[in-house]
């Protein structure tokens, strides 16, 4: 791996919460910085990176670039260009190391006592890694997130949020027998959960001791970001997310290429269920004892199996038409409002 620094200027403070002082959030010495692993993303970085430059309180930024063929290095040497104010550092696998290693390896290059997890295909909406960080000093949590918002396409982020609320679904925001996120269900203020999505708020000294598992580096990495997060879960750290600040996932036709997505869904499923199983055989009977599920594990990675092809095969179409029917009466809406 080599190790390119770019470092401009001076980083700014963190602001200040409600009832705290002047750039602080009450207890977090040490700072704050973020850690982006990417592959062959430059199209979405100049999308979403300036989201990340835009967040108060964060200090320094890694990126791990791991292994692109693109113009990713030159993307993050023009950020890096335009946004002095905060140190910026690129880390760069001269061959693809797989998203955990990235961010292990991005947290080691990190000065901070916190960091902020994000993917290099979602923004960040202002204030998130400040409401994080609060939230996680004040629940003494072992990591935070906001909620995650799917783009639609040709949607901006302000009307994506808009339609999100929160949330879309009425529905539990955990599938404890399938050890699934809901990641649209609804409900207000913040959620205890078995874990999140990745976009986390942590501290760099949780990271250094469970660390990312690099098993899964191949295929689609099915679950390389939730296993931290679960071995934060069944040694007894808390798991928060909280419905004040959002990411916003990019549409996806802006996601097609890079990352660890192309796969055909055949190839996705077989991925996937192999990661679970792997996950499962880790963490089940801890997770089981701590959540209060008393399903077999041989069932539930059979179960998982089922979700996985109704993911892939039936969730498509069934999302599309609740989605043009939503749109629809948005539309009908619109036209009773307009009417004399």
């Amino acid at each position: 791996m080599s190790h390119g620094r770019l470092e401009h200027g001076s980083a700014p403070g963190i602001p200040a919460a409600p009832g705290g002082a002047p750039g602080e959030v009450p207890g977090a010495d040490g700072g704050l910085g973020m850690v982006v692993p990417t592959r062959n993303r430059a199209h979405t970085l100049r999308v979403v990176a300036p989201s990340f430059y835009a967040q108060e309180g964060v200090e320094e930024i890694v990126f791990v670039d791991d292994g692109s063929t693109d113009d990713t290095q030159a993307v993050l040497a023009d950020l890096a260009a335009r946004h002095p104010g905060v140190r910026t550092v690129v880390l760069r696998n001269a061959e693809r190391q797989g998203a955990s290693a990235c961010r292990n390896s991005g947290v080691e290059a990190l000065r901070g006592r916190y960091v902020l997890f994000c993917d290099d295909d979602e923004m960040l909406e202002a204030g998130y890694a400040r409401t994080c960080l609060r939230k996680l000093i004040e629940q003494g949590a072992g990591a935070v997130s906001g909620r995650r918002v799917y783009m639609l396409e040709g949607e901006t982020p302000e009307a994506a949020l808009r339609r999100f609320g929160m949330g879309m679904r009425t529905s539990a925001p955990f599938r404890f027998w399938l050890c699934e996120v809901v990641n649209g269900a609804r409900f207000q203020g913040d959620k205890e959960l078995p874990f999140t999505n990745a976009v986390i708020v942590t501290r760099t000294e949780l990271v250094r001791r469970y660390g990312f598992d690099p098993e899964y580096a191949k295929g689609n990495g099915y679950r390389e970001e939730t296993d931290f997060q679960m071995n934060l879960f069944v040694n007894g750290h808390k798991i928060v997310v909280t419905n004040d600040v959002h990411s916003i996932h990019l549409s996806p036709s802006r996601v097609r290429t890079g990352g660890q997505r192309g796969a055909p869904a055949l190839e996705r499923i077989r991925w996937s269920v192999h990661y679970t199983g792997y996950f499962y055989r880790k963490y089940w009977a801890r997770y089981a004892e701590r959540a209060g599920v008393r399903l077999p594990m041989s069932v539930a990675l059979a179960c998982f199996a089922a979700f996985a092809a109704y993911r892939e095969f039936l969730r498509p179409p069934l999302y599309r038409a609740a989605m043009a029917l939503f749109a629809a009466r948005r539309r009908g809406t619109a036209r009773l409002a307009h009417q004399p």
